[in-house]
């Protein structure tokens, strides 16, 4: 599990509870139909109007990824891994890992080092595995968005329910029964905007973003070392080249 991500999610909501708890009036006027319906239906609906549903089928999986420690080696032992294969194929050739690649973990390190095992030259594995990262890094970034959208559509319908409320208050000055329903209405939307775009959606889409981040700078280390391999360099060019890599990405 990812600590952070739990520790995050846990503590910010539990300090909202508390503090309501705390607040002396209970949870009971927190809670109004009319404001959920307003913003958790309204959010559900927009957002549900602006994807394919190919995309909405995919909240829940990458909710999972967010709360689940991330799969990607860290660069320097990917970069030691690299080294590796480097020299077992120099030493022994292609076909002595061929085994060993087919069990690799990382779906997109084994599919790079599968086509060097099969023989494929820098020229086409270079662009085919750029092809290849582009596609997920945007498959990635359409979910993250989602979660953007999501928070921003939140606060909207927050201000929506804010409007609704007021003009119900307005409407109805002369009887004071209704000014207390309306106006609660008018404040607890634009709370629950707030606290579904923070302390949900804004905690899942910086960590789907940093994640992507992570996945995206380990296939590009996979696809140097790979283009490396496949051109024959030496194994010194290899540790140099991936050593200035590291460095570029901060992990050195």
């Amino acid at each position: 599990m990812d600590k952070t991500t739990i520790v995050g999610f846990i503590v910010a909501w539990s300090l909202f509870l508390l503090a309501i708890s705390m607040g002396g009036s209970g949870f009971g006027p927190y809670f109004d139909i009319p404001s959920v319906l307003i913003v958790i239906g309204g959010t559900t609906a927009v957002t549900a109007g602006q994807y394919e549903a190919k995309d909405l089928k995919r909240v829940f999986p990458a909710m999972k990824v967010a709360f689940l420690k991330t799969k990607v080696e860290p660069l320097e032992e990917l970069a030691d891994k690299i080294i590796y294969y480097a020299t077992e194929i120099k030493k022994h050739g292609a076909i002595h890992v061929e085994q060993r690649v087919l069990e690799e973990n990382n779906p997109f390190f084994r599919e790079a080092f599968a086509q060097i095992v099969d023989g494929t030259k820098a020229d086409v594995l270079e662009p085919l595995l750029d092809s290849k990262l582009e596609f997920i890094e945007k498959r990635h970034a359409i979910i993250i968005n989602l979660f953007s959208n999501v928070a921003g559509t939140a606060g909207s319908m927050g201000m929506i329910g804010t409007l609704v409320g007021l003009i119900a208050m307005l409407t109805n000055l002369a009887d004071p029964s209704s000014v207390g329903p309306a106006m609660s209405v008018a404040l607890i939307t634009t709370l629950y905007g707030s606290v579904i775009g923070t302390f949900f959606a804004g905690i899942m889409e910086n960590k789907l973003s940093q994640k992507n981040a992570s996945e995206v700078s380990a296939g590009e280390l996979i696809i140097s070392g790979a283009t490396m391999i496949s051109n024959e360099e030496s194994i010194g060019n290899i540790k140099m080249k991936l050593k200035a890599v590291l460095i570029d990405a901060g992990e050195e």
